[in-house]
C-alpha cells in the first residue's frame, strides 16, 4: 500500500469516527454552562483532555496489534478482510439497535453545575462519554489497522496516526476554537446546530453505522 492509498483508505473512516453526536453535545454543554467564557473554555479544555486520553489509549492499544500483525501486502489480505468484516457486521447491529431504541432511551448529555467551573466533572464527562462512544472506536480501529500494518517510513505513519486522533476528536477542538475565532456569533450558530444535531440524533448515529457498514462490508470483501 503506497503512502496515497493510505491516506485515501484511512481519512473516510476517521471522518466517520468524529460523526458522534453525543461526544459533540457534550461539549456544547460545556461551552453553553453558566460562568461566563472564561469559564465555559476551562470547562471545554477539561472535556477534551478526557475525551483525548480516551484517544490515546485506542491508539497505543490498536498500535500495540497491529505492530504484532503481518504487515499489508499487495494483494488479498485475510486480515484486513476479517478485521474490515466482523466491523462492518458490528456496526449493522448497532445501525439496527439505534432504529430499534425509543427516542427517550438515548444517553443523555450530563449538564454542567452552575456556579463552578466543573473542570474536574468535563473531564470526567469527556472521559465517559468518549469511552461509550462505540461507532466511533468501531470505525478508528479498521483505519488504525490501516495505519499500523502500512509499509510507510515511521515518519509518514506518525502522521498518520496524528491525523487519525485528531479528526476523531474533530467534534471535542472544533467547537471551542470556533467559539474563540467568532465570539458570540459563533456561539449562536453552535446553540442553533446543537438543537439540531439534538433533534436528529438518532438519524445521524444510524445512517452514520449503516453506510459505513456497507463500506467495510464492500472493503472486506474486495480484500479476500
Amino acid at each position: 500500500m503506497n503512502d496515497a492509498e493510505l491516506w485515501q483508505r484511512m481519512l473516510p473512516l476517521a471522518t466517520g469516527a468524529a460523526v458522534s453526536p453525543l461526544v459533540l453535545l457534550g461539549q456544547l454543554a460545556q461551552l453553553s454552562g453558566a460562568g461566563g467564557r472564561l469559564v465555559a473554555l476551562r470547562r471545554s479544555l477539561g472535556y477534551l483532555l478526557g475525551a483525548l486520553a480516551v484517544v490515546v489509549i485506542w491508539t497505543l492499544a490498536a498500535g500495540w496489534i497491529a505492530h504484532r500483525l503481518p504487515s499489508r501486502q499487495p494483494g488479498a489480505d485475510p486480515v484486513a478482510a476479517a478485521v474490515q468484516l466482523l466491523l462492518a457486521l458490528a456496526l449493522a447491529a448497532l445501525a439496527l439497535q439505534t432504529l430499534r431504541r425509543p427516542l427517550a432511551a438515548a444517553t443523555p448529555v450530563p449538564p454542567c453545575r452552575d456556579g463552578t467551573t466543573g473542570l474536574g466533572a468535563a473531564l470526567l464527562q469527556g472521559l465517559g462519554l468518549m469511552a461509550v462512544n462505540v461507532t466511533s472506536l468501531v470505525l478508528f480501529l479498521p483505519a488504525a489497522q490501516l495505519v499500523g500494518r502500512s509499509a510507510q517510513p515511521w515518519s509518514e505513519r506518525l502522521a498518520a496516526w496524528l491525523a487519525l486522533d485528531l479528526i476523531t476528536l474533530l467534534p471535542v477542538w472544533l467547537p471551542p476554537l470556533l467559539l474563540l475565532l467568532s465570539g458570540p456569533a459563533g456561539a449562536r450558530l453552535l446553540d442553533r446546530f446543537g438543537r439540531w444535531v439534538s433533534r436528529h440524533r438518532r438519524a445521524i448515529d444510524a445512517a452514520v453505522a449503516a453506510g459505513f457498514a456497507l463500506l467495510l462490508a464492500v472493503r472486506g470483501l474486495h480484500d479476500l
